[in-house]
Order: C-alpha cells, then sequence, then structure tokens
C-alpha cells in the first residue's frame, strides 16, 4: 500500500542549521553541575534548532534533540498543512506527548478517538497504535517524545526545501523506521491491530484545556497535566502560570532533566548563574544539576509548559505547594526546604 503525503506527513523549512543559543558563559562552575552533566543550557528561540519539511509540505522545528538532552527526551514544533496526518504507528521504545496549540487535530490511539483544540494535551503510552489527522486549516501542535531518539527518523528523511507531496509505501517506511523502534501499521478496522506488550493494560490521556490536577505556590499555579500513573514514569508534563510577581524559586534538580516552554507572556530566567528573557515560542533547555529559577516581572501572566525526565516531580509540587490560591509569605521557604527531600537543593 501507498501512502499519500496527505495521510503521512511532516515538514521542515529549507533552513536545517542548529539555531539554539548557548547561554553566555556556557555551563557553571564544577561545584554547581555533577561530574555527568557535560551539556550547557540553551534558549532555543520560535525560529532556532533544526527544521526539516516533512513528506515535502509539513514543516517541523526540533528545539531539542538527543544531543541536547542526554537522551532524555526530545522536543519539536509540527505545523502541518490541512488535512493531513501520519498514518497509523506504533512506538516500542518511547512515551510520546501532545498539545495542540493552534488548529484543531483528531487523533485516534487504540480505541481512544478524541478531537483536539488549542490546550488540549494527550499522553500516548508506547506500545498503542495511533495517528492523527489534521482540520481543514493549518495547525500548530508540540510534540515530544521520552526519552529521545525518534527524532531521528524524521532527521534523516526529511528535506531542506518545501516541495510537492510525497507518496513513500509502508514496507518501505518500515525498512527506514524499524532501527528508529518505530513500525508503521496498514489501515485496519480495530484500532488497536499491531498493539504491543508493553502498551497492555494502559491507555493514552487526553487532559482538556485548562484540565489537570492544580496547585499554588508564590504567585504560581501548577496544574500537572501528566505524571508517573500517566507515563509510565518516563516524564511529568505541568503547566506553569505566572502571574505578575509569580515565582519559581532557583533549584537544582538532582535527578530530572528539564524542558521549558513558553506559550504565552514572558518570564525572566536565569540558569547556572546567568539571566536571560524567554518570550512565547521560546524553548528552555536544563541539564539536570544547574541551578535554575523563573520570574514574571512584568504586568501580564505567563504561561509555560514544564517537561521534566523522569517522572516524580509532582510529587514534590504536592508536598511543596497548596492546593488552594493566592500566594503566602512562606511559600518560598517552603519550596526550598520541601524539595530536599525530593533531590531538589537550593
Amino acid at each position: 500500500m501507498s501512502i499519500n503525503r496527505r495521510q503521512f506527513l511532516r515538514v521542515a523549512p529549507a533552513s536545517a542549521g542548529v539555531g539554539a543559543f548557548l547561554l553566555r558563559g556556557g555551563v557553571a562552575g564544577a561545584a554547581d553541575v555533577p561530574a555527568s552533566v557535560a551539556r550547557a543550557p540553551k534558549l532555543v528561540p520560535p525560529d532556532g534548532g533544526r527544521a526539516i519539511w516533512w513528506m515535502g509540505d509539513d514543516r517541523i522545528r526540533f528545539q531539542a534533540i538527543t544531543a541536547d538532552t542526554g537522551g532524555a527526551y526530545a522536543w519539536w514544533i509540527d505545523e502541518p498543512p490541512a488535512g493531513v496526518g501520519p498514518p497509523r504507528h506504533v512506538h516500542s521504545r518511547e512515551e510520546e506527548g501532545f498539545n495542540v496549540v493552534d488548529g484543531g487535530v483528531v487523533f485516534q490511539a487504540g480505541k481512544l478517538k478524541a478531537t483536539a483544540g488549542p490546550g488540549t494535551f494527550i499522553a500516548l503510552p508506547a506500545g498503542i497504535p495511533h495517528g492523527w489527522v489534521n482540520g481543514k486549516t493549518q495547525a500548530r501542535l508540540i510534540t515530544f517524545t521520552a526519552g529521545a531518539g525518534n527524532e531521528g527518523f524524521f532527521l534523516e528523511l526529511g528535506g531542506e526545501k518545501k516541495g510537492p507531496r510525497q507518496v513513500m509505501p509502508v514496507g518501505e517506511i518500515n525498512r527506514l523506521s524499524e532501527r528508529y523502534g518505530v513500525t508503521y501499521l496498514e489501515p485496519a478496522e480495530d484500532p488497536t491491530d499491531g498493539s504491543l506488550a508493553l502498551g497492555d493494560g494502559r491507555t493514552p490521556t487526553p487532559v482538556k484545556p485548562g484540565g489537570g490536577e492544580k496547585l499554588y505556590a508564590a504567585g504560581v499555579e501548577y496544574t500537572i497535566k501528566a505524571g508517573g500513573p500517566q507515563t509510565a514514569g518516563a516524564y511529568t508534563l505541568t503547566e506553569l502560570l505566572l502571574g505578575p510577581g509569580g515565582v519559581v524559586p532557583a533549584l537544582r534538580h538532582a535527578r530530572y532533566e528539564e524542558g521549558i516552554y513558553v506559550l504565552d507572556g514572558e518570564v525572566t530566567a536565569t540558569i547556572a548563574g546567568r539571566t536571560l528573557n524567554a518570550g512565547s515560542g521560546d524553548f528552555l533547555v536544563v541539564p539536570l544539576g544547574l541551578t535554575h529559577g523563573l520570574k514574571n516581572l512584568g504586568k501580564k501572566p505567563a504561561r509555560l509548559l514544564s517537561l521534566t525526565t523522569p517522572a516524580g516531580i509532582e510529587d514534590y509540587f504536592r508536598a511543596a505547594c497548596r492546593k488552594t490560591g493566592p500566594a503566602e509569605g512562606n511559600d518560598l521557604d517552603r519550596l526550598r526546604i520541601v524539595g530536599r527531600r525530593y533531590g531538589i537543593f537550593s
């Protein structure tokens, strides 16, 4: 069977160079960074990273890949044109997550079929066949995997220039995708056909806009979108809403790699002693062991997505934050003191 590009999508711009910016000064001193960390933090702007055109006319921009995250995760922005989407496929390695920024996308994952609009998040377990189709207008969606590696498939086959739709038979796709742990599937009446044993007993987790467990501290609303139970311990995704004056105190993780994406607004980030402003569409790569904090110094709220791998940081949030707002005077002290129990240090 051949797959029309309107069925199988992915794209990227003509410039495929890496555009991420190293923070000035690189990593912090040895006292702040464990010996296992040899990577510097990065701020990747909306037009940075590495961009490709997938199957001719679907642009994908990778803001974090294996080399950036030590293999912990990969993060990219997909901008498919109307009416396209990948055929059914199944991952044997990575957990996958999708967050729709613009447009409307119909997901089929196992027996779950869901229409996802802006702000919808879906956690997709490994081993469960899935695919999606974009709606009537160009969409923009965040895709990430934990761990990394699958992005190599797209980077290997993606083009540097936009072109017409391409057709690739499923058999040919699989000869190329096998080493990346992905198998593409023929259409089937049973949406679970092609499932792998590692997905047994698990289901996708859709989260509506605004949905999730909400917690509060220091002028920040933390909304846990998915954690260990939903992701088999692979990652936690948290949405942060920083009101004017909101603060995430400077802390360092002994266990977690982190990536932070600015959905809207602007925050001042301090990482390894360096300060920079991150605005809408910017992505921050924060290797474990680096002291980092966030502040909203503006007059408008800022909304972020924080991906941490592996899962577990949600337990810290539950212990250190409150279930109701507003901020209290001892919030920052509590965040710092409680963090020690969870490998999070000031």
